[in-house]
């Protein structure tokens, strides 16, 4: 259940955990997607029906009566930190019910880069955000037939041609991502990150470029805000923690959301050629087609459902 309407300081948003009937409270960074996503994984869960749940936006929290709450990772790291300082991450009613909040990140690379809060109420998603779960997740013919206004044999055709195509741009950009991984566990604040598509890859979904590749990773350790031999044990790090995830058929989870509609284009324009298909806006709705081609019911979904019920348990 949803309620955007409302907004609360810290202290009046704890005292509503504490008195209300709802159980589990949990709090998203994203306004978009991350909402109705945490709510569908909620409301298949039977116990967490049961206990009864609220998802809040971090913009509805307020760290104070002046001025507006913050949307944003960042905004939900404050609310955490905030909370488990005063120990107000659960509470214990006098019959003896568990009332929780639970924090829901994007993982943003941070089990290779470093980061991330440890704690139960600190729920980071298994791919790299919401987007890119979503897209994961989502099936891509009922997804793109709705998207392209395409008959199911045709979606079906489309989606056997783009086969595993998240996998695929996982191994395309491979250096972009470790060097962007670098770049954020170093501190260098410069053109490579994850807010970019690869500028290291020419064409953008061809083969990397070693003499842009050589610029740009001169940047990355020119701007780093650490010591050499420092720098040099992190990036042996990464490159080893990018390689275990490829490793271990996990690349996918290496690749931002955000990448994702681009590339699909991309695909799609190879796959159709010429043909009189419109793309205008199919970045923007793309994740929502995806969300409802989701399959809240498969397996996937206990990598959360099993964190949340923990809470209430």
């Amino acid at each position: 259940m949803s309620n955007r309407r409302l907004s609360y300081t810290r202290q009046a948003f704890a005292r509503r955990v504490m008195i209300s009937r709802d159980r589990l409270f949990i709090v998203v960074e994203g306004i978009d997607l991350d909402s109705p996503f945490y709510d569908r994984i909620c409301s298949s869960s039977g116990k967490i029906e049961d206990a009864g749940y609220q998802v809040w936006l971090a913009q509805q929290i307020k760290a104070s009566d002046e001025g507006n709450g913050a949307s944003g990772k960042t905004a939900v790291l404050a609310h955490f930190d905030h909370f488990k300082k005063r120990k107000q991450l659960s509470f214990t009613s006098t019959n003896g019910e568990i009332r929780s909040i639970a924090f829901m990140m994007d993982r943003d690379n941070e089990d290779i880069t470093g980061g991330s809060r440890r704690s139960q109420h600190a729920i980071y998603t298994e791919m790299f955000d919401v987007e890119a779960e979503i897209f994961f997740r989502g099936k891509d013919s009922k997804a793109l037939s709705t998207a392209l206004s395409l008959d199911m044999k045709s979606a079906d055709h489309l989606a056997a041609h783009l086969g595993d195509w998240i996998a695929d741009l996982a191994v395309i950009w491979r250096d972009w991502i470790e060097w962007c991984c670098i770049a954020k566990a170093t501190g260098a604040r410069c053109g490579v990150g994850f807010s970019k598509e690869s500028t290291i890859n020419v064409p953008k979904y061809g083969p990397v470029d070693p003499a842009t590749q050589a610029r740009e990773a001169a940047t990355v350790a020119r701007r780093a805000v650490c010591e050499p031999a420092d720098f040099a044990r992190k990036q042996l790090s990464i490159s080893r923690r990018v390689a275990n995830r490829h490793a271990k058929g996990e690349a996918a989870k290496t690749v931002r959301g955000k990448w994702l509609p681009f590339y699909l284009i991309y695909l799609i324009g190879q796959y159709f050629g010429n043909s009189p298909y419109v793309y205008q806006g199919f970045t923007t709705i793309a994740a929502r087609m995806y969300l409802d081609a989701c399959d809240f019911s498969e397996d996937w979904v206990s990598y959360y459902q099993t964190r949340l019920e923990k809470l209430i348990s």
